[in-house]
């Protein structure tokens, strides 16, 4: 719900042109409203998953709950611009927690080869139900005014704390360490494991801030701020490429719906009607889902078998190769489209198509890009997957900010064929990324092994 949320302002966006433009607040003062809770997104994912590491997974959850309750009721009873855009930006902070702290729960409670289809459902569950929440948005507010979108985001959010209350348990366990055969081996917060020779172990679990329990009096080591959120996984080249590539697929997301408001009305659909868009969104997302699980899993499964029963991540990215394309294309046609809109041209249908077929891209996208995440750093995954999801929010964020500034003055055409060739460029790095991250992942086991430590996941 709360992605939902924070992004579905899209086919209402015009409501509140009229609202707040008669008060002095521009176009991109409005804008505003759907592009920032997507930067407070990624923020929060940075404040709410050291506080879960410290204090466990449920009350963080629970509270965030609370608190995005507590912001969408103050989003449908304000009445300034500036309130508005204030209990939005608290919506997109608490919104963090299903960004970052809920795939880190469903990666505490599945096995490394469960993890491409539990991510695959997780993601697709959520875009439909965002989408079909949004299909609604512009009848209720023809019909009941805008507050209503809130207000039964609100009534929803409330039902989903009540039951988070009865049915979302704990899912952190801390494993002692243990002494087996003069080794001592060790489970952090994240669920890997590593393997110390004993004479090296308190050094170990001092630089990394992991409990020894093996004594009935042992002090729990005071963990920093990085210490919790392990920010050196960013050095891997596959995570650095996992976040531009979800960046920059979830930047285009955005900057389409704060466009085809303004563009579908122009091609003579009345307000109340845009919502009927997001069918998109469900059709796109089950078509993402099934063509990573019913393609994707069966195709890795056949590249591990030719690779002698050996699993290498990289070959989650040649998945990629078809949903980038498939992108590629529909950028360079909703921009054409959407100027034909404005110069007495074109077709409507060509906004949906490329709206639906874009779906696919963003659901595949995120579905390939997080399980690859979790499979491709050896020491870290945990960290690795909490880093992408979290870091995407912020980086699309500066890649949309500039959208109605960039129409203005260039066009739809120009503007969405430069995010186009961003798009594209970025997942042309994937080839080097291909070939270059296994000696990436051979160098960081060979230095561990040198200081004795052996990494398991």
């Amino acid at each position: 719900m709360g992605l939902a949320l924070a992004g579905g302002l899209g086919a209402i966006l015009s409501v509140f042109f009229q609202l707040y433009g008669p008060q002095g607040y521009g176009p991109s003062d409005v804008a505003f409203l759907l592009t920032l809770p997507s930067l407070c997104i990624g923020l929060g994912n940075f404040i709410i998953l050291p506080v879960a590491l410290a204090y466990g997974r449920r009350p963080v959850f629970l509270i965030s709950t609370i608190i995005l309750l507590a912001a969408t009721i103050g989003s449908a009873a304000q009445n300034s611009y500036n309130g508005h855009l204030a209990s939005r930006v608290m919506q997109g902070l608490a919104t963090g927690a299903s960004e970052s702290l809920l795939p880190l729960m469903l990666t505490e409670v599945t096995f490394l080869h469960e993890r491409g289809r539990v991510f695959g459902l997780y993601w697709t569950v959520q875009n439909v139900l965002s989408s079909l929440m949004n299909l609604t948005s512009s009848y209720e507010t023809a019909a009941l005014g805008w507050r209503w979108y809130y207000w039964v985001f609100a009534i929803l959010v409330g039902a989903g704390l009540v039951l988070a209350c009865l049915f979302g348990f704990e899912t952190r366990f801390q494993r002692p360490v243990v002494s087996l055969d003069g080794r001592a081996v060790m489970t952090d917060d994240f669920g890997v494991t590593h393997i110390v020779p004993d004479s090296e172990a308190q050094e170990y679990l001092e630089r990394h801030g992991i409990e020894d329990r093996r004594g009935e009096d042992a002090e729990v080591p005071l963990k920093s701020y990085s210490q919790l959120l392990k920010p050196w996984s960013m050095t891997s080249p596959a995570i650095l490429f996992t976040v531009l590539a979800s960046s920059i697929t979830l930047a285009c997301v955005v900057d389409v719906s704060l466009t085809y408001d303004a563009v579908l009305q122009q091609y003579g659909w009345n307000p109340k009607d845009i919502g009927l868009i997001n069918l998109g969104g469900i059709i796109g997302g089950l078509l993402g889902a099934a063509y990573c699980t019913l393609l994707g899993e069966p195709f890795i499964i056949w590249m591990a078998k030719r690779n002698h029963g050996i699993h290498k991540p990289e070959h989650r990215l040649i998945i990629l190769i078809p949903v980038a394309i498939l992108g590629f294309s529909m950028l360079i046609l909703y921009g054409f489209m959407a100027t034909a809109a404005f110069e007495g041209g074109g077709s409507y249908w060509g906004i949906l198509v490329s709206w639906t077929l874009f779906q696919v891209t963003f659901t595949s996208v995120l579905i390939v890009t997080t399980t690859f995440a979790a499979e491709a750093s050896p020491k870290h995954p945990g960290p690795a997957l909490v880093m992408v999801i979290g870091t995407k929010n912020i980086v699309s964020f500066g890649v949309a900010y500039g959208l109605t500034d960039m129409v203005q003055h260039g066009g739809y055409t120009w503007t969405f064929g430069v995010l186009a060739g961003i798009f594209g460029a970025i997942f042309i790095l994937g080839i080097p990324i291909y070939m270059l991250n296994p000696k990436w992942r051979r160098y960081v086991t060979r230095a561990e092994e040198k200081k004795g430590i052996t990494t398991t996941d």
